[in-house]
């Protein structure tokens, strides 16, 4: 750690550092938060679907619902990020809007539609119009940069689809901040060994569909925390037509593949053939955990901290942010 010092106190004016290794914390307390939210009157009524809305770093909590949701319920399950609000969502939609601001326009645009629709409808914000249009609303502690703030953004909506009962079964939320805390200096130190061998390349990162936002994180982070381009896919769908393009002489793209033990034979034999094709150097990351969500948790945890230490070898703010800040004042005139 002592060789990242000077580099953290020179770049990191945002003490982005503190916030990442705080999120087991801030994992338990979104979970009594969202145990402690009335649902009452939502219980009493029966869902056809459910809708989650939301953009960028607020967003990324429907695809990783939809991760972990998915496999346990009957319901169809779709992420929304756009200002239209889909033909289906109505009275027997379960939805979910999420914003950390509050005045997201995307979010604040289909909430209003969905309102309209009778939709039975849970907000998650710090504040803003979302939080005072929405009679739903869990607040979520303010004043941090929206992709810091994950565990408060996605966990209500996971412990919300439980204590519904509209699961197979209960999704084990409990044992994942305790989890992450006795593997906090192995997915630091995993991390820092991963940006390392990122540093000057383009990043192009794979998963299998079940782990889809973690991919989808992962690229997210490395582009607002360390400025870096980088590709996502998951397979099976990228065996389907990106392998066709693959040139293994292209040097400056560096392969990162995110591997867990409860692949199937199948998905093995894709990932082992990707592997051999793409490139003469990959990266394999293991998701660790006994359980989805902690594996899930796990891998956008390690992931984080390697998009951290990536903006610092790239003499980088981690949390400066400046062409999402000058769109916002562009749109705003």
């Amino acid at each position: 750690m002592e060789k990242y010092e000077n580099l953290i106190k020179r770049y990191d004016k945002g003490n982005m550092l503190k916030l990442l290794r705080n999120f087991p914390q801030q994992f338990r307390e979104a979970i009594k938060l969202s145990n402690n939210f009335n649902l009452e009157k939502m219980k009493e009524k029966t869902y056809e679907n459910i809708f989650i809305q939301g953009m960028g770093g607020s967003g990324i909590s429907g695809f990783l619902a939809r991760d972990l949701l998915g496999p346990l319920t009957k319901l169809p399950i779709v992420v929304n990020n756009s200002y239209e609000l889909p033909g289906f969502v109505g009275k027997s939609t379960l939805a979910f809007f999420v914003s950390y601001s509050g005045n997201t326009e995307e979010t604040l645009a289909c909430f209003k539609k969905a309102r309209r629709r009778n939709a039975s409808i849970v907000c998650v914000s710090s504040n803003g119009k979302l939080a005072r249009m929405c009679k739903n609303c869990i607040k979520i502690p303010p004043g941090n940069p929206p992709r810091t703030m994950l565990a408060f953004l996605s966990v209500p909506i996971l412990a919300i689809a439980s204590r519904l009962k509209i699961l197979k079964k209960s999704i084990k939320l409990d044992t994942v901040p305790t989890f992450l805390e006795k593997n906090a200096k192995e997915v630091e130190s995993l991390g820092q060994n991963l940006a390392i061998k990122l540093k000057n390349k383009i990043p192009v990162i794979y998963a299998s569909d079940s782990y889809a936002s973690v991919a989808l994180r992962f690229h997210a982070q490395l582009a607002e925390n360390a400025g870096t381009f980088s590709h996502w896919n998951v397979l099976p769908e990228a065996n389907h037509n990106e392998i066709v393009g693959f040139k293994p002489k292209e040097n400056f793209l560096a392969f990162v593949f995110l591997r867990s033990r409860d692949e199937s034979m199948r998905m093995r034999k894709r990932f082992e053939f990707t592997k051999k094709i793409v490139s003469n150097s990959y990266i394999e990351v293991w998701l660790k955990g006994k359980t989805h969500a902690e594996r899930v948790f796990y891998g956008i945890w390690l992931g984080d901290f390697a998009s951290y230490y990536l903006a610092l070898f790239n003499k980088k703010d981690p949390s400066s942010i400046e062409n999402i800040v000058r769109l916002k004042t562009v749109l705003s005139r």
